[in-house]
């Protein structure tokens, strides 16, 4: 018997790092992602096999490597043995691109984990968190619940969910800065202690506006202005894309860039170089920073025929798919 497991990775257009705090974001979903192929075996072993040819034993795992404690850790909350796991992957890791939700929401669908998409994606949050990485559930609803051709508009302080189409004519590409990040390894930890300490202040993030955040110690006043100034640009750009307006989208994906550089400090010297590069070139309507920060991967939206190529950087055209959930629902 064999099975096969897709799981896409997501592009979060705007609302970064507001998952975790009762805020609002808008991914969508990407046609690149993490496959697990499984076929039985004749034992109740359970081995996994990356792409390369390395293996290893997942129901009785000794091994450091993360990628192997991941699929351990799912294994640990739903075994299922006898069988022989393959990976393969079209997707960046350290990227921003949500790999390690893509490749651990896999692994959970061929070991049997089924749900709705709220169980489905806390399962996922749990398994990372395991492993070591304290994150929202913006990855796990984007790449789990995605609707083709739109973009998902996620409320986490009610953990709602709506599809938005985008235009047509938008156009996406994710420029790699070259910078390698892992989000339990880097200064993201310290950012979610930090809006815990706000939230721990405040009661609640609904407490907070503009005017009120001034009351707040530095540097917990700048976290909470991103988080606040960084809900009404998802806001914002919902509306733009509603009526077409690229050049308004772009102008907000510089202004969150901005923000998360000045104000939540997880971009680098390297990725400012970069997004100022990029925004010099001909039908480049916005650019920003996305993921956890530290490095990874900038999202660009520019006009249909503009293409996007920066030396020394790999880059991805990037479009709107269909999530994990719609695939099997479909299939």
């Amino acid at each position: 018997m064999s099975e096969s497991y897709f799981v896409p990775g997501r592009v979060n257009l705007i609302g970064e790092h507001t998952d975790y705090n009762e805020g609002l974001a808008l991914p969508f979903a990407l046609h690149l992602g993490v496959t697990i192929d499984l076929t039985t075996r004749n034992d109740e072993q359970t081995w996994i096999e990356f792409e390369g040819g390395s293996r290893a034993r997942v129901d009785a795992c000794d091994s450091m490597e993360q990628s192997v404690q991941m699929a351990s850790a799912v294994f640990r909350r739903s075994p299922r043995r006898g069988i022989d796991l393959r990976v393969s992957s079209t997707l960046p890791t350290g990227a921003g691109l949500s790999s390690s939700a893509a490749y651990i929401g896999a692994l959970a669908l061929a070991l049997g984990v089924r749900g709705t998409l709220l169980t489905m994606a806390r399962f996922v949050q749990a398994c990372e968190a395991d492993v070591g990485s304290d994150v929202g559930l913006l990855d796990q609803i984007a790449t789990l619940g995605a609707s083709a051709q739109a973009a998902s508009l996620i409320d986490f302080s009610e953990l709602a969910v709506s599809h938005h189409p985008l235009p047509p004519s938008w156009r996406f590409t994710v420029v790699h800065s070259e910078v390698q990040r892992q989000l339990a390894h880097s200064g993201y930890a310290d950012r979610r202690s930090e809006c815990r300490a706000i939230y721990e202040l405040v009661g609640s993030w609904s407490n907070l506006n503009l005017t009120s955040l001034n009351r707040l110690p530095s540097p917990l006043q700048q976290r909470a202005r991103h988080i606040v100034t960084e809900n009404q640009r998802v806001r914002d750009f919902v509306a733009a894309m509603a009526a077409d307006h690229i050049i308004t989208a772009g102008q907000i994906l510089t202004e969150s860039h901005a923000s998360l550089r000045d104000d939540f400090e997880v971009s680098l010297p390297a990725v400012d170089t970069l997004i100022d590069t990029i925004a010099v070139v001909p039908g480049v309507r916005g650019a920003r920073l996305i993921g956890g920060g530290f490095g990874g991967c900038v999202l660009v939206l520019h006009e249909p025929n503009t293409e996007v190529a920066i030396p020394g950087h790999r880059s991805w055209s990037v479009e709107p798919s269909e999530g994990a959930l719609g695939r099997i629902t479909t299939n």
